[in-house]
């Protein structure tokens, strides 16, 4: 919680120091940052709507050939965060933004998170399993409680 609550204060920071030194070079000027904000957000929106459905489309033929879409949902995911961060105003997050956009680095992300995952997985079974050794034999019976057991019983 505490890194996230970090990179929510730290990046803005990093975005405006950035955005501010662009601004302040007599060469590019204010008009060329903020240019470069918006081509860059714009771009990405664009890419990420054409990938956000080719994710989409990957999702529903999986699920339609019966298969765990487990690799889709993660790209829809992956491409959903680049989306949001694309919409945020900054150098930095839009150069992250473009590279969450980019199948090769998606598919590190996605191995990296898959890892993470299962090493923290834990499963437990509980119960009698295959290896459990039970008995074969069965005995059928039937019984009838008399009135002599059920005093004793309740002495």
């Amino acid at each position: 919680m505490l890194k996230l609550l970090a990179l929510f204060i730290v990046l803005p920071l990093l975005d405006l120091w950035l955005l501010s030194a662009l601004a302040g070079d007599s060469f590019l000027g204010f008009g060329f940052a903020v240019g470069l904000v918006i081509s860059t957000g714009l771009i990405g929106a664009s890419l990420a709507k054409r990938q956000g459905l080719t994710a989409w489309r990957n999702f529903n033929r999986e699920i339609g050939q019966g298969v765990l879409p487990a690799d889709a949902m993660l790209d829809g995911v992956l491409i959903l965060l680049a989306g949001a961060v694309l919409i945020t105003p900054g150098l930095i997050t839009d150069v992250v933004g473009l590279a969450l956009l980019m199948p090769p680095i998606r598919f590190l992300i996605r191995r990296r998170l898959v890892k993470k995952l299962v090493s923290r997985i834990d499963i437990r079974q509980v119960g009698p399993t295959a290896g459990t050794h039970q008995d074969a034999t069965v005995i059928d019976a039937e019984f009838q409680r008399r009135e002599d057991d059920v005093e004793s019983d309740r002495r």
